[in-house]
């Protein structure tokens, strides 16, 4: 269970912190929109969870978790970036509550990989 978690957080790292993440989806992340490239990084977060639940799942098992991933990944990427257009504040640094949302998108991200790694190991 916990190389699972370990290896899923690296594949979240990658997909946010690397070059996986294109300046296209990273200002399409940062104001909500166009749609498309939020939902192309989605994807490439599914497409690693994909690669590290090959190992650890069944197919239908894993299904349900690259569904849930590619859902909520959206979900609360596209969420963060209509908070930053309806609140322009959130996306200077400077303001101590852009962290808070930033801190508050990277932790809905863990709860997400724990749930997956429930699902896995109930």
């Amino acid at each position: 269970m916990i190389l699972l978690l370990i290896l899923l957080n690296i594949a979240h790292f990658l997909g946010d912190y690397t070059h996986l993440s294109t300046a296209e989806m990273l200002q399409a992340k940062r104001i909500g929109s166009p749609l498309f490239p939020i939902f192309l990084h989605a994807i490439t977060h599914t497409v690693l969870f994909g690669i590290v639940l090959w190992y650890f799942t069944d197919t239908i098992t894993r299904f349900i978790c690259l569904g849930i991933e590619l859902i909520s990944h959206f979900a609360i990427d596209v969420l963060k970036g209509k908070l930053n257009v309806w609140f322009p504040s959130l996306s200077n640094p400077a303001n101590k509550f852009h962290w808070y949302v930033f801190g508050l998108d990277q932790f809905a991200h863990q709860l997400i990989i724990i749930l997956i790694v429930y699902l896995i190991w109930k």
